[in-house]
């Protein structure tokens, strides 16, 4: 993303998320930041540190998995390096519409290190793949889980949720779809350049269609490496199934740290996977507004209006809010450190 689309989304995705925590806020007038820090003072460590580590593992899952598909595609990266790219995508997902600049800039940090884009591009999709089936399979299990969290539901989130199910869906069929059609890809972009060079916007057409021909080349040759491979592309599965998994235990365990009834942590846990669900779909930066809105709902049915209030502030500050500003400084780390090592390099020449 250019830097300007970057503040611009930053900004509206702060003010997002301002309005959504005020309106919460002011859904109960008797819950104050106060009351919140009280409550995290008295809260269960041991259990926040639990609660802490999901949402780190979060970041931590994706990129392990990003980590083995370069590996296999012959892209041997450190770990540090992989991490970036992981928090990168999170931090760009959660400030754009519908996640829509998590996976470019994922691409650019990759082509930057010397992985040819058309590799990454192909890489990254494998992994969106993946990853909604993740959530899906997710959303399944706690179906049989626990179906009266689902019935709990008002009228609007259960449609919202069906929504963000069928959504996840048809995205998963289309990017199926795309990992066979190479030669469908190459000559739709082939279109798109001589409409831009026919309009003056480029010169060189043949140039870009080569470069583009390239990219298509690299893509298609990494799609069918890993199509061959199934071992490796259930283990993708497995990590994203991971990744999912402890980002929606971040509820239940900060209901617990703060005093809930173990016999309701299994509610709280499949609310908070359907509440995912119904706002992933929503074209809002991080689903703001829409998941503050299901969560609550669905916690209505399980516990009081305050509990649930409360319980929904403290844990999608930590699973969204701080993984999106811990993902935001492990990219500030990673390109001062990139920076210095870019300079040192320099004096030594």
């Amino acid at each position: 993303m250019k830097k300007k689309n970057q503040i611009i989304w930053t900004v509206i995705t702060v003010l997002l998320a301002a309005v959504s925590i005020l309106s919460v806020l002011s859904y109960s007038k008797e819950i104050t930041f106060s009351d919140l820090l009280d409550v995290l003072a008295g809260a269960k460590k041991k259990l926040l540190f639990w609660a802490a580590l999901c949402m780190f593992g979060y970041i931590w899952f994706e990129a392990e998995a990003i980590y083995c598909l370069l590996r296999e595609s012959g892209y041997k990266k450190k770990q540090g390096e992989v991490l970036v790219y992981s928090a990168a995508d999170i931090y760009c997902s959660a400030i754009t519409p519908s996640a829509t600049g998590g996976q470019p800039v994922c691409a650019w940090f990759m082509a930057r290190d010397g992985v040819p884009i058309g590799v990454a591009s192909a890489l990254l999709l494998v992994f969106l793949i993946m990853h909604t089936l993740a959530t899906m399979t997710l959303g399944l299990v706690c179906l049989f889980m626990d179906p009266s969290v689902f019935l709990g539901f008002s009228i609007l989130s259960k449609l919202l949720i069906l929504l963000g199910y069928l959504a996840l869906a048809g995205i998963t069929a289309f990017f199926i779809i795309l990992l066979s059609k190479a030669e469908w890809i190459f000559k739709k972009g082939a279109q798109v350049i001589g409409w831009l060079h026919k309009k003056n916007i480029i010169k060189r057409k043949e140039y870009w269609t080569d470069r583009y021909r390239k990219v298509i080349t690299d893509y298609s040759d990494s799609v069918g490496l890993m199509k061959s491979n199934g071992y490796m592309l259930f283990a993708i599965y497995e990590l994203n199934l991971l990744q999912r998994l402890v980002q929606q235990l971040v509820t239940p365990l900060v209901y617990l740290a703060t005093g809930g009834v173990t016999k309701n942590a299994v509610p709280v846990f499949v609310t908070q996977v359907f509440s995912a669900i119904g706002s992933m779909w929503v074209p809002v930066p991080g689903g703001m507004g829409f998941a503050d809105y299901l969560l609550i709902d669905g916690l209505h049915a399980v516990l009081d209006k305050q509990e649930a209030i409360q319980l929904e502030l403290l844990s999608r500050g930590l699973s969204f809010y701080v993984c999106v500003l811990v993902s935001l400084l492990i990219v500030l780390i990673g390109y001062i450190h990139r920076r210095r090592l870019y300079f040192s390099f320099r004096m030594k020449r």
